[in-house]
């Protein structure tokens, strides 16, 4: 016969027995929370804050009721989850008081949900009641509106749900295992498990594959955020403090907790009695979770070990990820049986957690998949872009763009992708003949770098999928095909920023010429769009010849306003974006040539022309950092043997060497036997070791590297 006891009183006794964690919840709760606020708020009111000023209060006041302000309770909030799961469910783990319990005539549901219960209750009821105590205190002291109290109202949410996803996390752990102890390490090991295995996956293709590229959009990226409780946990506190609680997070929250909680009422339904003080409770899931932790853990520390000591070199993977792996089954092995002596009874499913590790460095290793040499069907290509990694030193895009496109390149169009495609075959045959970027990167001698240049390509194709790889690809190809894409009108307004700047946003132009020194034009409002427009006319109309090959005269800054943007703090809230205008912020590298001719016009209509040469009475010292691949084949041997007696040199223990000049005819000769590294669209600014600093009389300086 089932006693029909009521849950609340069962729910009652099971705080009654964990009452001192129940007072050690309140205890510090309180502590970290109202006490702690209070402090806080009375070092921005006395002016004692060293890092914030009064008015940055509001903005991190919601963090302080779940962590994000305060990392330690952030700590204590998933602390008090754990200790929760494992005192709560306890008792299962002792054969007698598991034996005492299921004797009475109750459900073993309902002992599961008074247990489970009880562990929300002890936290989320102090914690709530911390909450309020803290809005309070920001009331006292004058600081909330009504938009923070709903700021500190989510972020109180967003930290019970944190506590949520880490306790029901521990409870599916606590079920799987016979011991406390081993609880508490499977429970750990349940928290960061799909963060282990996804990053590990994504860290093996950024290891092993040489193509791979990372666009911050793939699933090994994105999913630890969906499915690991630690990440989720992270997320929840971050995003609730800030306003910006999502759906998809909430969503995410919800589906996982309800699998593991099911998964647990299940486990507990069927959990035998004489597993109790047995590492695992079913002893045919032994040599499973033997495989599941020791084939992602292996290698994940192996490459972890590697990195810490700073090596590049990721030959040793294999032999010491194997060598790891033989470690953690011991280890595993021993947590079963708790006798050395029994460290091989397990050797079978040793044996397989080892192979397994290396099959899949085996499959990475030799790219058994085809990563590498794969390339979509040229019939399902619907557009290509084609970045080159110099164009970030070329071009710079307002904060307006997204990161796809100014990162990524942007589409070129169709009647250009035969050309495109053709390069990514190119860049395959360069990967099976060594050419690769991580050689590239490295300065391997078995190439010439300079021929050579990395580029990322991104496909679009049929269906919505983008299909993006990195390849090195010769500069004289990469030159021929940007001379037929430079031939688009709509391309180049794509590629180049002015075109993505809006004008009347616009608040200040500068120019800096040969000279280096940036130097505000003082241009009115109409002036800045004539010339931003001129500027549009000449990129259209400029050979691309001129833009690949050419060197610059000048280049352009714009300054454009910051805008800070603070939008609602609900989710289901209608946006309430106020923009508030903040300092100017500078958009550099608007490079102009010789051959823009409305540009330069304007600019001598305004006052403005730029110098096109230093002159060495313009200057009061000059220094010339060389390399030591300079100073071993002597490329400046006969400038060093013209200088004066007044020139001085420093050598460093790399055998590079500083030569400074401040004799006028030194200057002039060490000005007439330099010139600057070119600056074109595919030029990666890093063709040249050897710097040239200059210094003028007005205490203005600048430097750039010479060839």
């Amino acid at each position: 016969m089932t006693l029909k006891i009521s849950c609340i009183k069962l729910i009652r006794e099971d705080i009654r027995r964990r009452g001192w964690f129940a007072a050690l919840t309140c205890v510090v709760l309180v502590f970290m929370m109202p006490i702690y606020d209070l402090l806080y708020i009375s070092s921005f009111t006395d002016g004692a804050s060293r890092y914030y000023i009064y008015n940055d209060l509001p903005i991190l006041f919601p963090g302080l009721l779940n962590g994000r302000s305060f990392q330690p309770l952030m700590a204590v909030i998933a602390i008090l989850a754990v200790l929760a799961a494992l005192t709560g469910f306890a008792y299962i783990h002792s054969k007698e008081k598991l034996d005492f319990y299921h004797a009475f005539p109750v459900k073993r549901t309902r002992w599961f949900a008074s247990a489970y219960l009880s562990g929300l209750l002890i936290f989320l009821v102090p914690y709530a009641v911390c909450s309020v105590l803290t809005v309070t205190a920001g009331a006292a002291e004058g600081i909330m509106t009504a938009g923070l109290t709903l700021r500190c109202a989510q972020a109180a949410f967003g930290g019970m749900l944190a506590y949520f996803i880490i306790y029901n996390t521990c409870v599916f752990a606590v079920m799987l295992t016979g011991r406390t102890v081993i609880g508490l390490l499977a429970s750990l090991t349940a928290l960061v498990y799909p963060t282990l295995v996804l990053n590990l996956l994504y860290t093996l293709q950024t290891v092993f594959f040489k193509s791979y590229y990372s666009t911050g959009s793939s699933a090994f990226e994105l999913l630890p955020g969906y499915l690991s409780p630690v990440e989720i946990f992270y997320s929840l506190i971050e995003q609730s403090s800030s306003g910006v609680l999502r759906v998809p997070l909430l969503a995410a929250v919800t589906v996982l907790s309800a699998l593991l909680v099911t998964a647990a009422v299940l486990l507990y339904r069927i959990y035998p009695s004489e597993a109790a003080g047995t590492a695992v409770v079913f002893p045919a899931f032994s040599p499973i979770l033997k495989g599941l932790v020791c084939i992602p853990a292996a290698p994940f520390l192996s490459i972890l070990v590697l990195k810490v000591m700073a090596f590049s070199e990721y030959r040793w993977i294999i032999p010491l990820s194997l060598l790891t792996a033989v470690l953690i089954c011991a280890v595993i092995e021993f947590i079963y049986q708790m006798d050395l002596k029994l460290l091989l009874k397990g050797w079978r499913s040793s044996l397989i957690s080892i192979g397994g590790v290396l099959a899949i460095l085996c499959i990475f290793q030799f790219d058994l998949f085809g990563y590498d040499r794969c390339l979509p069907g040229e019939d399902r290509v619907e557009a290509v872009s084609f970045c080159p990694d110099s164009f970030s030193y070329y071009f710079t895009y307002p904060d307006t763009d997204s990161y796809d496109d100014a990162q990524l390149g942007f589409f070129a169009p169709e009647e250009y992708n035969d050309t495109l495609y053709a390069l990514m075959r190119s860049g395959i045959e360069n990967i099976g003949n060594g050419i690769t970027p991580q050689n590239i990167y490295a300065g391997s001698d078995d190439f010439d770098s300079d021929d050579f240049i990395p580029a990322v390509f991104r496909c679009r194709l049929s269906g919505g999928r983008t299909f993006t790889r990195r390849y090195i690809i010769g500069k004289d190809e990469a030159e021929a095909a940007l001379s037929q894409l430079m031939q688009s009108r709509d391309y180049r307004e794509q590629l180049f920023p002015v075109f993505h700047l809006d004008k009347e946003q616009v608040a200040s132009i500068s120019m800096t010429d040969a000279y280096g020194i940036a130097e505000d034009l003082k241009l009115t409002k109409e002036q800045c769009r004539e010339l931003l427009d001129a500027y549009k006319k000449d990129v259209l109309e400029a050979d691309a010849d001129t833009l690949i090959n050419g060197s610059p005269v000048g280049e352009l800054s714009v300054g454009i306003p910051e805008q800070v943007q603070e939008t609602s703090p609900w989710p289901y809230i209608a946006d309430t974006a106020v923009s508030v205008p903040a300092s100017t912020v500078l958009v550099p590298q608007f490079y102009f040539y010789p051959e823009y001719t409305n540009t330069l016009e304007l600019l001598r209509e305004f006052g403005c022309t730029p110098r096109t040469e230093i002159l060495s009475e313009d200057v009061s010292s000059l220094m010339l950092s060389l390399s030591p691949e300079s100073i071993e084949n002597g490329k400046y041997s006969g400038i060093i043997s013209e200088l004066s007696d007044s020139a001085s040199t420093a050598e460093y223990g790399d055998s590079s060497e500083e030569i400074t000049v401040t004799d006028k005819a030194d200057i002039a000769l060490v000005l007439d036997h330099t010139e600057r590294c070119s600056d074109g669209i595919l030029d990666s600014g890093s063709s040249s070791s050897d710097y040239l600093y200059i210094q003028y009389p007005n205490g203005d300086s600048a430097a750039y590297s010479v060839q």
